[in-house]
């Protein structure tokens, strides 16, 4: 599959108190449509967001970080880095910023359903004691796993998590696929968002994934990204557990990576090997 677009960024710059708020529409320039949920941050500074589904963002930028690098990425789009500030001068004397499209051609994979089983990768706690969530988090942020394979060729079938508490009505999620390299996630492997919104106020949750023909061979990290909550005070919590794969976590988009000790976030997936 070859995906040809273009994506054009219109940005407005403002300055306020010593920092300057970037305010745009992410949208694609042959269409005109607008591109929902791309992701734009100061590398490893936990200062990013991600665009509604409007492809309207806003983001503000201390002067602090004026030599540091932004990053915006969405899936099927060449990723585009830039120095903060020529960031400023670039969108000052040129409000269209483009992103060029990602030409991705999808290797054909055939699995044979002959003898595989299902099993379950990952944390399957419905603990009640432990938890982590999102509460007040900035949209871009994520919580995730590690998953080992071991060369094992893998259908994902299910995502699954138990819920111990939500008042969320509006929030959004993506769930995202990484390949590994320096121990952290590193490049996104499914080229398809997954996005989902979770309706259950207290109990399990089950995401059904066959329809998005995941099959990976190597080990790999997933996590949940919330990406929309239009509603301020909103809230959801996951069991959590002493055992299993520690939690993987960033604050926001193109944020730093983190691992939270030895406490494992009750993420799970039902593969099939």
């Amino acid at each position: 599959m070859k995906l040809q677009l273009t994506l054009i960024l219109a940005l407005l710059n403002f300055t306020l108190f010593g920092q300057n708020i970037v305010e745009g529409f992410i949208k694609n320039a042959d269409t005109q449509e607008p591109i929902p949920f791309v992701n734009i941050g100061i590398i490893n500074k936990d200062k990013g967001t991600v665009s509604n589904d409007q492809g309207f963002f806003s983001l503000e930028i201390p002067d602090e970080f004026n030599l540091d690098t932004l990053r915006i990425s969405s899936i099927a789009y060449h990723t585009k880095s830039y120095i903060i500030n020529d960031f400023f001068k670039i969108i000052n004397t040129n409000t269209g910023i483009e992103l060029l499209p990602e030409v991705v051609t999808l290797n054909e994979i055939i699995v044979s359903t002959k003898n595989l089983k299902e099993t379950i990768l990952g944390n399957k706690t419905k603990s009640k004691r432990l938890r982590g969530g999102f509460r007040n988090a900035p949209l871009g942020h994520e919580l995730g796993i590690k998953i080992k394979l071991k060369n094992k060729q893998t259908s994902i079938e299910k995502f699954q998590t138990h819920i111990t508490s939500n008042t969320g009505t509006s929030m959004k999620f993506r769930l995202n696929f990484y390949d590994i390299k320096n121990k952290l996630p590193n490049k996104r492997i499914v080229n398809e968002n997954i996005i989902f919104q979770i309706g259950v106020k207290n109990g399990d949750f089950t995401l059904d994934l066959s329809k998005y023909n995941i099959v990976l061979n190597d080990d790999f990290y997933f996590t949940v990204e919330l990406i929309d909550n239009q509603k301020e005070g909103e809230e959801i919590f996951f069991s959590a557990g002493l055992l299993g794969n520690p939690i993987l976590t960033r604050q926001t988009s193109q944020g730093a990576w983190k691992k939270l000790g030895s406490v494992g976030i009750g993420f799970n997936l039902i593969v099939k090997q």
